[in-house]
């Protein structure tokens, strides 16, 4: 089978300025997934075409409604209150509803932010650093924030710090030294290469892949549709003595502003069992300047001495954590 990239004129360029948020000379596509790198591929694993549904929600749509960024599938309406317009609906804000991306629990998938039980103060707040370009996204959030009225971002900020937190961890830390050939796939999704059964070492990188592939494409909210993160071995164990310590003055004690357990404290975020590969872009934004709010001026000095290996080290552990 052969596999083959389409990339048009718009992902390009799309491309080349969500690239740029990565610090210059660094391989880290795998952090920094992107439309041009999409591969490709026939549906997996199962057929994906006419009316799909959920075990349990009695809901149906097709993959094109799934993946329409305008209104994302609610399979499990009733567990949750009625949502506010701009989560449901992409009119609002010229064509992205909060639930598509972020999921309808909060939790996202890796190309995405973790974004459940945000106080509404920091979750507003954060819209307007990118409203405003203090915190960059030109993809997705720059636009996203800028189009949608502050009346909606207010409801959202409300309706996701009411979201209950998941029986079962969305993230499950995995170490192993080898690690399975992969592609980025639909939705900027990693899956494992049905075309190449070979492995490959994994190196200092985290690779995301569905603990359910089918789950995950359909945008399933439930516990056991979240994500296995594959870490370097060791890597947990780094992160967790360079947090406590602070690496003899190379950075500073997470839990001092994070809380015990990195839980978050108060308008400070949580950072346990967040995707790694998220906490990995947001401290190399931090390091580069591509967020430059009032909070990443607090982190500036914390990440400054940060290698590779310890940015990947201390996301490991934050996401090794429970909620």
């Amino acid at each position: 089978m052969k596999n083959w990239i389409a990339v048009s004129t718009v992902a390009l360029a799309a491309a080349a300025v969500l690239v740029a948020q990565a610090p210059a000379g660094k391989d880290l596509g795998w952090a920094f997934p992107t439309a041009a790198m999409v591969v490709n591929k026939p549906p997996l694993h199962e057929k994906e075409e006419g009316q799909l549904t959920i075990d349990g929600s009695g809901k149906n749509y097709t993959m094109p409604q799934i993946e329409d960024l305008n209104a994302p599938p609610d399979w499990f309406s009733s567990e949750h209150a009625p949502a506010p317009r701009v989560v449901t609906d992409g009119r609002v804000n010229k064509g992205f509803a909060c639930g598509s991306c972020h999921l309808m629990n909060g939790l996202g998938h890796p190309e995405s932010g973790d974004i459940q039980g945000l106080t509404p103060e920091y979750f507003i707040q954060t819209m307007k650093d990118f409203k405003s370009g203090r915190r960059k996204d030109p993809i997705r959030m720059t636009a996203i924030a800028q189009a949608t009225p502050e009346e909606d971002i207010a409801a959202a900020a409300e309706w996701f710090a009411s979201l209950k937190t998941p029986a079962t961890p969305w993230i499950k830390v995995i170490e192993q030294n080898t690690v399975p050939k992969t592609y980025l796939g639909q939705g900027r999704m990693r899956f494992i290469d049905p075309d190449d059964k070979t492995t490959e070492p994994i190196g200092n990188r985290i690779i995301m892949l569905p603990m359910d592939v089918k789950r995950a494409r359909l945008r399933d909210p439930r516990p056991g549709a979240g994500f296995n993160a594959l870490m370097p071995v060791g890597s947990v164990a780094k992160g967790k003595a360079l947090a406590q310590t602070g690496g003899n003055g190379k950075t500073v004690e997470c839990a001092i502003c994070h809380g015990e357990g990195l839980k978050g404290l108060g308008n400070v975020p949580r950072l346990a069992n967040v995707h790694p590969i998220y906490l990995v872009r947001q401290l190399y934004n931090f390091q580069t300047g591509a967020n430059s709010s009032t909070d990443a001026a607090l982190m500036k000095h914390v990440v400054a001495k940060l290698t590779d290996e310890d940015i990947v080290n201390l996301a490991a552990y934050a996401a090794s954590l429970t909620r």
